[in-house]
């Protein structure tokens, strides 16, 4: 990897750090009992992300064409 992907992956991860942890520091006011637990909004937003991955391959599966499709 380049010198500017590093640079670019450890900003990221910094970014992605504090956010997380901003938790201890923002009183968020929860409207449910779940969303008042420790850094709820990082963890459901990246749940939600592999979900959504998951469920992108399996829907690929079924979509999914052969390589001469449009070749007659």
């Amino acid at each position: 990897m380049s010198n500017n992907i590093k640079k670019l992956w450890l900003g990221f991860i910094i970014v992605l750090a504090l956010l997380f942890f901003s938790d201890i520091i923002i009183h968020r006011h929860s409207y449910f009992e779940i969303d008042g637990f420790f850094a709820f909004p990082s963890l459901y937003g990246f749940l939600s992300c592999v979900f959504l991955v998951f469920l992108s391959k399996l829907i690929g599966i079924f979509l999914k064409r052969p390589e001469d499709y449009y070749d007659n």
